[in-house]
């Protein structure tokens, strides 16, 4: 984690143990000073941050001192005692003035009695004592009956304290009282009483928690890390933790309003920035969805294949994280929005759905895999009506080994049928496998697997080998965007600052994005030969990560045996495979040398599925001699230009449509913000694209006019500026979730060995070791316990309807 400190602050904990560390008032470190060559302890301004020269308490070392002096390891603390008609400015000087004392003489100091004046109500006495004043009171009322941890007391009855009252606009003091009752600290512990530990009440202080926590330091390091730049103050991480909570406690029924701010803060940056948010009728907060204007850029590029989950939830209103996440040319994991839902019902799913084709120009995504939630395939149907939805795998993996007990034993002959019939690789085989499999078996009529046999469509391979899904087909990559978050987020985290975390995982992802390009623009592939034109075109089109697995299977062409099966005309058929496998392994290669071009096919799918060519269909181009590959198979998602390279739906476009859509729009403004982001631009240039957009403009209020004529021609009336007008709404914050983990009413059913491990987490009394409650309230074991039965009978009984409507659908 100090390396954390090293990039946050720009300077190691050694460095900062050896030295004095200076901040200005945002709490950026300006300036060191050696702490060998000082004399005086150095105090922050609370206001600014700077050296405090009218500090009452400072380290000296000249001899003419004046007052009473305390000795600790050879250094001399100056401080004068208080006494009586001492006059002070404010009531605020009178306390600093008695904290220091109590520095000096090793007691913490706390305030006491206030009295006011009956004539209008103003303070005109206070009182200031020992921590240690006073006894702790023990007949609490509300906690008659209850059974609680005793804390120690830290009061004996001290009698030191320090009365001021208000005379002639002044504070006088009219009772001082300087003997105690118990033992004074030793100098080495007085400054971590709670009066005197004041550098984390510092507004620098303060910044450094909120920044250092912000980037996911733990409160200990951060704690660390203050004590380091202050050997006035000795900081704790409860210290650090209660700063924390109570900017929080701050914020609360705010929360929403703070998050509309953040995202018009957002907008005004980024202009395309994309944002929406579902309100109750109560004017709550329910769901949100927002998406930078990358982000949307990004997804016209690669919205081939989403995935989409919503099993992550740690924000304070539980509410579910639901990531759109994708992968770019590289083959890293990329986000394309985010949403923070209400609840995992249909109607949520249906909302959020359409706001992202609102935000997405209409654009459906290729390919969609998620969770077996019956709610959430129903939105999808309804939303994304020609997009395939996949199940993850290894969900269906999982559920499999627990409802079948023949697949616990991978050798057996069980396990060996079923993966025959599973990877079979075309539909017609899989379903004559199948009637074989549930013959020999006698797979029942409502078994879990003939039930899953009916939702074959959404997860068996075979289904698939059409769709593209950039070999995933598992929602590991929406996990691993989850396991970001760890650390960062708990259960305490307020929207605000989920919202910021998220930004920061999108710029973590893309600054690794960025890594990658720059790898593959300043280097050149190594090639496995020299004469292999196919991997020469590859290497200079495939990014790094996809020219590695090019090479993977190139290196296999030189294993791969054929057989020539057939040849009508230009179209020839091969059988091919490795030379060490079975030759019901070998898949079929067609090869067509077409007049528009060569096309080949094989049927092991992987260019389908992948968009990279198999080691089959590359041993064949090897032996017709092919000199590169054709274009259509260097799928331009996997070069170094994927994020450029969209036609913006030009190509798709009616041609007696006249009418520039959304799409096209985004398609021009992106192109011509890369030329500004990425190139420079001289005066000339400049000059002329502003000539040449003038003339655009001229063209276009020219088109306008002619519109606006040939419709008032017509009988119609067309208003230029429509003017809707919106009632003004208070937002709230969204209501609390009381639940754990996903709501009763889930419709995604839970696997006995997810039951299990649920069951396991459960905490136990301490008392009794029962589960149900706790020490505080083991008084009511019997109702909690029954209650808690009562409780889990229903949520099962909800978990199997569930189940079986998903099964029956």
């Amino acid at each position: 984690m100090d390396s954390n400190f090293e990039q946050i602050v720009g300077l190691s904990i050694d460095d900062i143990d050896a030295n004095r560390l200076l901040f200005d008032e945002e709490g950026e470190a300006f300036g060191l000073i050696n702490n060998e060559s000082v004399g005086n302890e150095l105090l922050l301004d609370e206001e600014r941050g700077n050296p405090n020269d009218d500090a009452l308490l400072s380290m000296v070392n000249e001899e003419d001192c004046s007052g009473n002096t305390s000795e600790d390891d050879g250094e001399s603390h100056v401080y004068k005692e208080p006494f009586l008609n001492q006059e002070f400015e404010s009531v605020e000087a009178a306390y600093e003035f008695y904290n220091i004392y109590g520095l000096a003489t090793d007691f913490g100091v706390r305030k006491s009695k206030t009295e006011k004046s009956k004539a209008n109500h103003e303070v005109i006495m206070r009182r200031f004592v020992c921590a240690r004043e006073g006894f702790k009171n023990t007949k609490d009322k509300r906690q008659v009956g209850k059974e609680v941890k005793l804390h120690r007391s830290v009061r004996d009855g001290c009698g030191a304290k320090l009365e001021i009252r208000k005379k002639n606009e002044k504070w006088v003091v009219f009772k001082f009282e300087a003997k105690h009752c118990h033992e004074l600290t030793s100098p080495g512990k007085r400054q971590m009483h709670r009066s005197q530990n004041n550098f984390v009440k510092n507004v620098v202080a303060k910044n450094l928690i909120d920044t250092l926590s912000g980037h996911g330091v733990q409160s200990s390091k951060i704690a660390r890390f203050l004590t380091s730049t202050s050997k006035a103050s000795a900081v704790t991480a409860h210290q650090v933790v209660s700063h924390v909570r109570v900017r929080r406690q701050n914020n609360m029924g705010r929360e929403a309003f703070l998050v509309v701010q953040q995202f018009h803060q957002r907008r005004a940056e980024d202009p395309n920035f994309y944002f929406a948010m579902e309100i109750d009728k109560k004017g709550n907060l329910r769901s949100m969805f927002w998406a930078d204007s990358r982000a949307r850029n990004a997804y016209l590029a690669f919205s081939d294949v989403i995935v989409f989950d919503v099993t992550y939830r740690t924000n304070r209103f539980q509410m579910p994280f639901a990531p759109f996440t994708g992968v770019n040319h590289h083959r890293q994991s990329t986000l394309f929005g985010c949403a923070l839902l209400a609840d995992e019902r249909e109607e949520t799913f249906t909302w959020l759905f359409e706001q992202w084709l609102k935000c997405m120009f209409g654009k459906a995504p290729g390919c969609i895999i998620t969770d077996m939630d019956i709610a959430m395939r129903n939105a999808i149907r309804t939303v994304f009506p020609n997009t395939r939805h996949r199940f993850c795998s290894w969900h269906i993996q999982r559920h499999l080994v627990e409802h079948i007990a023949h697949m616990r034993d991978s050798d057996s002959e069980f396990s060996k049928d079923y993966n025959r019939w599973y990877f079979k690789k075309n539909i017609h085989e899989c379903e004559e496998e199948w009637g074989k499999f549930e013959q020999k078996y006698g797979i029942e009529e409502n078994s879990w697997l003939c039930n899953m046999w009916q939702l074959r469509s959404h997860w068996v391979p075979a289904y698939f080998r059409d769709t593209f899904t950039a070999g995933m087909s598992s929602s590991s990559r929406s996990e691993s965007i989850n396991s970001f978050f760890d650390g960062f987020v708990n259960h305490s985290t307020t929207l605000q600052e989920f919202v910021e975390q998220y930004d920061k995982a999108l710029e973590d992802r893309r600054k690794k994005e960025a890594e990658e390009d720059f790898r593959t623009k300043s280097s050149n592939a190594i090639l496995l030969s020299s004469r292999n034109k196919l991997e020469a075109q590859a290497g200079k089109c495939y990014t790094r990560s996809m020219f590695t697995l090019f090479q993977i299977e190139m290196k296999d062409i030189n294993d791969c045996w054929f057989d020539l099966l057939g040849e009508n005309g230009k179209v020839t058929e091969y059988s091919v495979g490795l030379s060490d496998e079975e030759t019901w392994r070998w898949c079929k290669v067609i090869f067509e040398d077409a007049e528009e071009g060569v096309m080949a096919t094989c049927e092991c799918a992987k260019f389908e599925m992948e968009g990279i060519l198999c080691k089959h269909i590359l041993r064949i181009m090897s032996l017709r001699r092919l000199s590169s590959i054709p274009e259509r198979y260097i799928l331009s998602r996997w070069t170094i230009e994927a994020r450029f390279v969209f036609d913006g739906g030009v190509s798709t476009a009616e041609e007696d449509n006249d009418e520039m859509t959304p799409l096209h729009k985004w398609f021009l403004i992106s192109k011509y913000q890369r030329y500004l982001d990425d190139y420079q631009c001289p005066k000339s240039l400049f000059k002329k694209m502003d000539e040449t957009l003038n003339e655009w403009i001229v063209d276009g209020e020219r088109h306008k006019k002619e519109r606006q004529n040939a419709l008032s021609t017509s009988g119609s009336q067309v208003h230029s500026n429509i003017v809707i007008e919106t009632p003004e709404i208070s937002i709230h914050d969204p209501q609390i979730v009381k639940t754990k983990g996903r709501p009763r009413n889930a419709t995604r059913f839970k696997s006995p060995i997810e039951v299990s491990q649920a069951g396991s987490k459960r905490r136990r009394c301490k008392k009794c070791g029962q589960l149900g409650h706790n020490m505080r309230t083991y008084n009511k074991n019997s109702k909690m316990s029954t209650k808690n039965d009562q409780e889990e009978s229903n949520e099962e009984g909800q978990e199997k309807e569930a189940e079986d409507d998903l099964l029956a659908d």
